[in-house]
């Protein structure tokens, strides 16, 4: 398997979730036992598997980003209704 994006999505029953990135249509189910490293809801991740052990790298600046935007939609939401 070829590394690919993922943003994860929820950990439901020791079960992380991720959603293909950018389309999020995509789900990749991941045990948390499977996976080299703890990961945080909604960070954007490169996932490569190896013998069954899956590796994770967080991009810090892209769920940084992807953060902010989030924020930043937030915010004008709030201010429509005010």
């Amino acid at each position: 398997m070829s590394s690919s994006k993922y943003t994860l999505d929820r950990i439901e029953d020791g079960y992380a979730v991720f959603l293909k990135f950018p389309e999020e249509e995509e789900q990749l189910i991941i045990s948390q036992s499977a996976m080299n490293k703890p990961v945080r809801v909604g960070e954007r991740v490169l996932i490569e598997e190896k013998d069954g052990i899956y590796y994770i790298e967080i991009l810090q600046d892209e769920t940084q980003q992807k953060r902010a935007d989030i924020q930043s939609l937030m915010n004008c939401l709030r201010n429509k209704h005010n």
